[in-house]
């Protein structure tokens, strides 16, 4: 008996299967009938099965060939997805990609990722945004890659490449005067003005400050930047955040000072995270043109921002 089905006899089997007689098969088929006998005698060897009942009547199947059949029909199903799904690889490495990258990073890495992608994927989707489903959809499926601060560490079968690390900065209105500017202060004079409670950041900075043994009286909870920046240049309070994220708004430093926190100061890395092996070099293209122009623009930005940013020479899987 055969080790191996051949595809071509079972798209035969099931003609066979459609018509009930050998002659209307061999029609369909451009074969004569006794061709079409062969051809069942054939499978029915490599088998070891009978799969027709013949009479005068036609053909009938047996409780094999009926087996056979159903499973045929999913076999041959599944033979025209995969070549539907190859045609879509002959004209481009990859036909799709789709990419989730954080607001904070976007600014500076999507224009580099786009223009090295386009010529070589064919529908390139990205999006960015300050949603919170992201993570999962990834998991999911939804997104093949996703450029953020969730390494996701504890999920298995993801590769992971850490483009940089960013520190916390603090940020006061720069009427504050500089004898003010520390965080004992700070805590007196005004209220904290935080990202959302549910976001990572959030939990960050609260464990920073629970770290420093700080009490925050009074606070205002916003859960975008923007806005946040905002009114810490209006002198209402002040905030913790990251470089990426304060470049990103290019505030006013008229309005807005930085000052320096007591150690030790937490920090966050940016991860392009895949799931493993599927994108050949692409997540280490997207890793490496990620890490570059955040480099370039990091050379511009104020002193105090870019030092609290550590971008490695080189990225590497890990």
């Amino acid at each position: 008996m055969a080790r191996h089905l051949d595809l071509r006899l079972l798209a035969q089997f099931q003609v066979v299967c459609e018509t009930a007689k050998m002659a209307t098969a061999a029609r369909r088929l451009g074969l004569s009938a006794p061709a079409v006998s062969q051809i069942v005698q054939k499978l029915e060897r490599d088998l070891g099965v009978v799969l027709f009942e013949r009479s005068s009547q036609g053909l009938r199947l047996t409780p094999a060939g009926s087996i056979l059949q159903e499973r045929a029909s999913e076999i041959l199903g599944c033979e025209e997805d995969i070549l539907g799904e190859m045609d879509a690889y002959r004209a481009q490495l990859l036909p799709k990609l789709r990419i989730y990258i954080a607001e904070s990073v976007a600014r500076y890495a999507m224009p580099a990722i786009v223009s090295e992608l386009h010529p070589v994927v064919g529908h390139l989707e990205v999006k960015s945004g300050r949603s919170t489903s992201y993570v999962q959809e990834f998991l999911k499926g939804e997104y093949d890659v996703l450029i953020s601060s969730e390494g996701l560490g504890d999920v298995p079968g993801l590769d992971r490449y850490k483009i940089c690390t960013e520190r916390l900065i603090g940020l006061c209105p720069a009427a504050v005067p500089p004898d003010r500017r520390r965080l004992p202060e700070l805590v007196d004079d005004l209220p904290f003005i935080g990202p959302g409670f549910n976001s990572r950041m959030h939990q960050l900075i609260e464990g920073y400050l629970a770290n420093q043994r700080l009490d925050l009286p009074r606070s205002i909870e916003c859960s975008s930047v923007a806005p946040i920046l905002e009114m810490v240049g209006s002198g209402i309070g002040w905030t913790l955040s990251t470089p990426l994220s304060v470049a990103y708004y290019q505030p006013d430093p008229s309005r807005i000072a930085t000052f320096e926190l007591p150690q030790p100061v937490p920090a966050r890395s940016i991860f392009v995270v895949v799931h493993g092996g599927k994108l050949l070099d692409v997540p280490q293209v997207i890793a490496t043109r990620s890490n570059a122009a955040i480099r370039r623009h990091a050379g511009m930005w104020p002193p105090r921002l870019a030092e609290a940013l550590t971008i490695p020479l080189d990225v590497t899987d890990g």
